[in-house]
C-alpha cells in the first residue's frame, strides 16, 4: 500500500499580453499547457528534471526567475499570477507525510510569486 508523498511543482502564470518571449527564454522548464491550449494568455511549467522533494523543485522554479533577464523580469512582475502548485499523492498507509519549507525558502516565493498552492490527489 502506498503511502503520502511529494509528486511535482507546477509553475502557473496569467498574464495581461503574449507569454511566448517567457516560454521561448526558459529553455529548462517544460509547457504543460500553452496560450494556445488554454485559449488565453496563460501557461503551466514543469521542470524538464525531476527533483525529490518539494524544496528542492521551488528552488530551481526561483533560479529560473532570478536569471532572467531584465526585460523579462520586469514583464514577469507585470504577470497579476504567479503560481506555485506543490502536488502531493494522498496515499493510503503511515507514515504521515511532513514536508517543510525553510524560513529563507519562503522569503524567495514571497519575492518571486503571488500564490503558493497546495492540491493534494487522491491515490488511483
Amino acid at each position: 500500500m502506498p503511502t503520502p508523498h511529494f509528486l511535482n511543482v507546477d509553475l502557473d502564470i496569467h498574464a495581461h499580453t503574449d507569454l511566448q518571449p517567457l516560454i521561448a527564454h526558459w529553455k529548462q522548464l517544460i509547457p504543460l499547457v500553452t496560450p494556445e491550449d488554454a485559449g488565453d494568455n496563460f501557461v503551466r511549467f514543469e521542470l524538464g528534471e525531476a527533483y525529490p522533494t518539494a524544496s528542492e523543485t521551488i528552488r530551481h522554479f526561483c533560479a529560473a526567475v532570478e536569471n532572467l533577464p531584465p526585460d523579462l523580469l520586469q514583464f514577469w512582475y507585470q504577470c497579476p499570477k504567479r503560481i506555485l502548485d506543490i502536488g502531493y499523492e494522498s496515499g493510503t498507509e503511515r507514515p504521515m507525510l511532513q514536508d517543510a519549507l525553510p524560513a529563507e525558502l519562503l522569503l524567495r516565493i514571497a519575492q518571486y510569486f503571488t500564490s503558493l498552492d497546495v492540491s493534494i490527489y487522491p491515490r488511483e
